[in-house]
C-alpha cells in the first residue's frame, strides 16, 4: 500500500565468552528488533527487501548474512524497506 523509506539497522554486541555463531545470532536478533521499532515509528507494518550491508558489502540472501565477529565485539548491518502491506 505504501513505502515509508529505506532504513539501516547497524548493531553491535558483546562477543566476549561467546562463540562467533552465538554472537552473530544474538546481534542479528538485535538488528531485527531494531527494524520492528522502526516499523512502529514510521507507521508501517512490515520490513521487506532486507539485505546484509556489513561494511557496505551488500548480500541479498534469505538464509545468509555477513557478521563481523571478534574476541570482544560482533556486528551486523542490514538495509530494509519499511512498508505498509495490505491486510
Amino acid at each position: 500500500v505504501s513505502n515509508h523509506g529505506e532504513f539501516m539497522s547497524n548493531k553491535k554486541t558483546n562477543a566476549f565468552g561467546k562463540s562467533d555463531k552465538e554472537a552473530c545470532e544474538w546481534v542479528f536478533l538485535s538488528a531485527m528488533l531494531s527494524f520492528q521499532d522502526r516499523i512502529a515509528k514510521e507507521g508501517g507494518n512490515a520490513v521487506v527487501n532486507i539485505r546484509s550491508y556489513y561494511k557496505k558489502n551488500e548480500i541479498r540472501s534469505s538464509t545468509e548474512f555477513e557478521c563481523g565477529a571478534g574476541a570482544i565485539m560482533a556486528g551486523v548491518t542490514f538495509l530494509g524497506d519499511v512498508v505498509t502491506l495490505e491486510q
